[in-house]
């Protein structure tokens, strides 16, 4: 469009220069033709060049996607217990028919113990692709549909091994968002549904107590972010942010 404007303004401008010859009218307007088609030919590169461009990031941004799932799939396997070991039993030998009736009448059959199941529920399928789509696209930063998608996960699985990391999410996709009240909204209900045992794991309750610190010193506040701080070497002083909390608070 714009090379197009830029031909008519060209012919408009020669046709306004007197005491030129047809011959040299037609040898300008042909130069001017001969320009257009290589600037056009230009820009079709250019918009070619900015499709594989956009294509590169969006392969990025899924690549991106799948490595996050993947660390915190490997930190989630890591904190939940090994399964139990199963010891094999010796076969005792069998008594006599008399002697096992006799054996029964004083020591009757014990009732078998049911396993302990474990604390941890198994992830399903189904809930790892939908907090997998919704982390893809956080980081297509396509973030209303990524915090839709979250609150669906919150909503639909509140009680998975990746709620905590849902929690998460969503507290940073409303502080990009600018609506930091729901952000801190939204950590601080992790943090006390943490502290109340209600949550599956809270693996993630430390970067949220680090999220609603550093919040608070954006704010200005320098005192409620040094209490978030002394929050976390006192509840998760074994915690990757205990470290950084420690040299906040010059520890």
């Amino acid at each position: 469009m714009k090379v197009s404007m830029l031909f008519i303004a060209a012919l408009l401008f020669i046709g306004s220069c007197g005491g030129i010859t047809k011959e040299e009218f037609e040898r300008r307007v042909s130069g001017l033709e001969s320009r257009m088609a290589q600037l056009e030919e230009r820009q079709k590169v250019l918009e070619e060049r900015n499709l594989r461009t956009e294509s590169r990031v969006d392969n990025l941004a899924e690549n991106i996607a799948s490595l996050r799932l993947e660390v915190e799939k490997l930190k989630l396997s890591k904190s939940m217990p090994p399964p139990p070991i199963k010891v094999p039993q010796k076969e005792e030998e069998k008594p006599a028919p008399a002697e096992t009736k006799k054996q029964e009448a004083k020591n009757p059959t014990p009732v078998e113990a049911k396993p302990v199941e474990a604390n941890k529920p198994a992830l399903s399928e189904e809930q790892s692709k939908a907090y997998e789509e919704a982390l893809k696209l956080y980081n297509l930063k396509q973030l209303h549909q990524a915090r839709d998608k979250f609150v669906d996960y919150i909503k639909k699985y509140p009680q998975t091994p990746l709620t905590d990391n849902a929690y998460l999410w969503l507290g940073i996709i409303y502080r990009d968002l600018g609506e930091l009240n729901k952000a801190e909204a939204v950590w601080l209900t992790l943090v006390e549904r943490c502290r109340r045992k209600e949550m599956v794991d809270c693996n993630k309750a430390p970067s949220a107590l680090l999220q609603l610190a550093r919040l608070y010193e954006q704010k200005g506040d320098h005192k409620k972010a040094m209490e978030f701080y002394e929050a976390i070497l006192k509840e998760y002083p074994l915690s990757e942010e205990a470290g950084l909390a420690k040299t906040k608070l010059g520890r």
